[in-house]
C-alpha cells in the first residue's frame, strides 16, 4: 500500500486566502492545488440570499498530497488556525502517482 494520501479540504471562498497562508506556512506541505467548486446541499439555512436563489454555495477545494505519517501534523496545522470554523475534509489513499 502506498504511503501517500490526498487531503481534500472544502472551505467557503472567504476563507480561501487564510487556508493558502496556513498551507504555505506548514513545513509538512511541499505544495497543493486549489480549485473553485459549487457546493449543493439540502440544508439551505446557512446560505445567503444569492446562494438560496442560485441553489448552491461557491466554495474552494484544496488538495494536498502528503505522506501518511504527516497526516496528524498536517491536520493540526489546520485545526490550530481554524479553531472557530468547521472545515470539511477527507483523506483518500493514493494508489500511485508520478510524472508522465
Amino acid at each position: 500500500m502506498s504511503e501517500q494520501q490526498l487531503l481534500s479540504i472544502v472551505v467557503p471562498n472567504d476563507l480561501r486566502d487564510d487556508v493558502v497562508d496556513v498551507l504555505a506556512a506548514c513545513d509538512l506541505v511541499s505544495g497543493f492545488s486549489m480549485s473553485a467548486m459549487a457546493g449543493y446541499s439540502r440544508e439551505h439555512s446557512q446560505y445567503d440570499v444569492r446562494e438560496q436563489v442560485e441553489g448552491y454555495r461557491a466554495l474552494c477545494q484544496f488538495e494536498v498530497l502528503h505522506q501518511r505519517v504527516d497526516q496528524d501534523g498536517l491536520l493540526a496545522c489546520l485545526r490550530q488556525a481554524f479553531t472557530a470554523t468547521a472545515i470539511r475534509y477527507w483523506i483518500t489513499p493514493v494508489l500511485e502517482h508520478g510524472h508522465l
